[in-house]
């Protein structure tokens, strides 16, 4: 799988893309369905515009998805400042967020994204995602990934508390049989915190999900 900050080494002058469908999955567990997280990037060295979309659904039914559009600016090495637009959708009402934060390669070849968001009616949200590639060989690559959600004001319709969210882990294991396609297996844990966790218990979900995924990359 290729690192968000593949192609930093281009001259800015060119334009270039880079896409890539990193998870398309089937779910099992708890609850049945199926998920998506893709992007793509659209630029040069200073400059690239990104777009991102990640989601799912659950027994037959839409789950939470989002799409983002944010235009990135190096502004270290292997460090871009992002600014752009979020919209939810899935699960609930729409909602829309403008969209600040930091991604790049952090200690130790972390990718690592930072993400602040403020939205209609003076709702705010913020987002930290985590994630490494452990190579067993040039092929069988490991990726443990780590997700943490707030928010800065209840959202009752999106089922939605104040303060910490959601916490998720994701471990997937992957064979790289080429470099545009990759096969994989995986896990998921996702937990819900504080007033989101109430609110999922009073509507009849549990607060802590696990299940089991397997699904395919493909780089473009």
């Amino acid at each position: 799988m290729p690192s968000m900050m593949q192609g930093m080494d281009m001259d800015d002058a060119e334009s270039e893309h880079w896409v890539w469908l990193e998870n398309l999955e089937a779910v099992a567990g708890s609850e049945h369905g199926g998920a998506w997280d893709g992007q793509a990037w659209f630029g040069g060295d200073l400059n690239k515009l990104w777009l991102k979309s990640e989601g799912g659904y659950v027994d037959g039914r839409s789950g939470e998805a989002k799409v983002e559009a944010l235009w990135a600016h190096a502004a270290l090495p292997f460090w871009d400042t992002q600014i752009g637009w979020r919209h939810d959708f899935g699960f609930g009402p729409s909602r829309e967020w403008t969209a600040f934060g930091v991604q790049g390669i952090s200690s130790y070849w972390f990718d690592t994204e930072i993400t602040a968001y403020v939205g209609e009616q003076g709702r705010t949200a913020a987002r930290l995602k985590t994630e490494y590639d452990i190579y067993f060989t040039q092929r069988l690559i490991l990726k443990p990934e780590f997700e943490l959600n707030a928010y800065g004001r209840a959202d009752r319709e999106r089922a939605l508390g104040a303060g910490l969210s959601e916490g998720q882990f994701e471990l997937r294991l992957r064979y790289d049989c080429s470099r545009r396609l990759a096969p994989y297996v995986g896990f998921v844990y996702d937990r819900k915190f504080a007033g989101t966790a109430t609110l999922t218990r009073a509507a009849g979900q549990p607060m802590l999900q696990h299940r089991a995924v397997a699904g395919v990359a493909f780089f473009f």
